[in-house]
């Protein structure tokens, strides 16, 4: 049984991208602080020893906002694979989120959007450390 579970979010642009990565903060600071561990991209694509301990030590939830699956590659790329990989596309058709009504760029923590979407990870997550 797992201890803890990566985080890995997508570095995108995108909306999806966005809404993903502060469902993710959402996840790590308010819901499963304690199991959870926070990666960053461009720290773990330059060997950042915090970042690649955290692939290599626990298992690894990559959040996608697109088919280009950048996140679970990178982890890949450091000679690992993702225990799970979430598409927040997918999570936004089957929690029924209106997308077209989030903002472009600043999408709050506590908009509702990110709180399902937090809620549907934080799922994720406690299935990976119950193994």
């Amino acid at each position: 049984m797992a201890e803890k579970v990566c985080l890995q979010p997508c570095l995108g642009l995108r909306k999806e991208a966005v809404l993903g990565r502060q469902a993710l903060y959402v996840v790590h600071e308010d819901l499963l602080p304690e199991e959870t561990v926070l990666g960053c991209g461009p720290a773990l694509n330059a060997n950042v020893q915090e970042d690649v301990d955290f692939i290599n030590l626990y298992p690894v939830l990559s959040v996608e906002a697109c088919e280009l699956d950048c996140a679970a590659k990178l982890v890949k790329k450091k000679g690992r694979s993702a225990a799970r990989t979430v598409r927040i596309t997918d999570l936004v058709r089957e929690l029924n989120i209106d997308f077209s009504a989030l903002p472009e760029e600043d999408i709050a923590a506590d908009d509702p959007a990110v709180q399902a979407v937090a809620r549907r990870i934080a799922e994720h997550v406690g299935e990976l450390l119950a193994g």
